[in-house]
């Protein structure tokens, strides 16, 4: 008689490869978005950028906000993966990417596989071997080096300093926020919620925007792309990451996630943008931890079970 645990087993599988396939795909979309956010910075404000891609997202979600039920806790929770994922991570990252190159900007995206894996442990208690945390420091290692390439904007250097701290600091604030995202849908319906997150990003970024000194309309010229951006690269990813973290966890889609510098390097270098040796070998340190924090993630997750 066939057991009842057999049965599941394909189940199990089918669901953990939905969960790489979605976070495969998710990894292009946000690779992309160094590229797409430079050319969109040519007609938009940094801040402004920000806000408009959070509310056209909000609003590509609204349709789900009625499944949404949230107690006590619950509203603490939205509004700190609000203020992190929705407000200071897309103001920090637009502010950045206007500063320094789309390459810089790709490379930089693998720091929030580091920080999804420290938050990761912090928070949700989830471990690695010893050897997992040596390649989170090795993603750091090569993210000072891609950092301290201040030569590779051909601007100032200060700006470009200024531009790649910006950027970690987005990946950071990212990293907080799926941490609390990830415990939220486990429990909630993952678009009505984001919803909600984007909505009260939205209503805080806009006095931002205001007292900033910059509109908050976007010219006629930079409407299609920053839709597109709003869209594929903030509404499909961000439904992508979260469905995968509950597939296969945030350590290993956090650590796929990372192979989005791959995707935005590629990118940005076939649309004519440099790409220097040291840019290549603090990417190559980062590839090399990444490809060993997945493989401990993947042993972490084999062992749990």
């Amino acid at each position: 008689m066939e057991r009842p645990e057999s049965r599941d087993v394909p189940a199990k599988l089918s669901g953990r490869l939905s969960g790489y396939l979605a976070i495969l795909v998710g990894a292009f979309l946000f690779g992309m978005w160094a590229t797409v956010g430079k050319f969109a910075l040519a007609n938009v404000p940094p801040i402004t950028l920000a806000w408009f891609v959070q509310s056209v997202t909000a609003v590509a979600f609204a349709p789900f906000l009625g499944r949404l039920r949230l107690r006590g806790r619950d509203w603490a929770r939205v509004a700190a993966a609000s203020l992190l994922g929705a407000v200071a991570a897309p103001a920090m990252y637009f502010t950045g990417l206007n500063l320094t190159t789309p390459t810089n900007a790709a490379l930089l995206s693998n720091t929030e596989a580091l920080f999804t894996v420290v938050f990761a442990f912090l928070f949700l208690k989830e471990r690695l071997a010893p050897g997992g945390y040596a390649a989170a420091a090795a993603i750091l290692a090569g993210a000072v080096i891609v950092t301290l390439d201040l030569g590779s904007s051909g601007g100032d250097f200060a700006s470009t300093l200024l531009g790649n701290v910006l950027l970690i600091l987005a990946a950071m604030c990212w990293g907080g926020s799926n941490m609390v995202t990830r415990v939220m849908t486990a429990r909630h319906d993952i678009p009505s919620f984001l919803c909600m997150q984007l909505s009260i990003g939205s209503l805080v970024l806009a006095p931002i925007v205001l007292l900033s000194g910059n509109s908050p309309f976007v010219p006629a010229a930079g409407v299609p792309i920053a839709v597109f951006l709003a869209l594929a690269g903030a509404a499909v990813f961000a439904y992508l990451l979260y469905f995968s973290m509950r597939r296969i966890g945030a350590l290993q889609a956090g650590a796929i996630l990372a192979t989005s510098a791959a995707f935005g390097v590629a990118i940005a270098v076939a649309f004519g943008f440099p790409f220097t040796s040291v840019q290549a070998l603090g990417g190559g340190v980062m590839a090399l931890g990444v490809v060993a924090l997945y493989r401990q993630s993947t042993k972490a997750a084999a062992a749990k079970g």
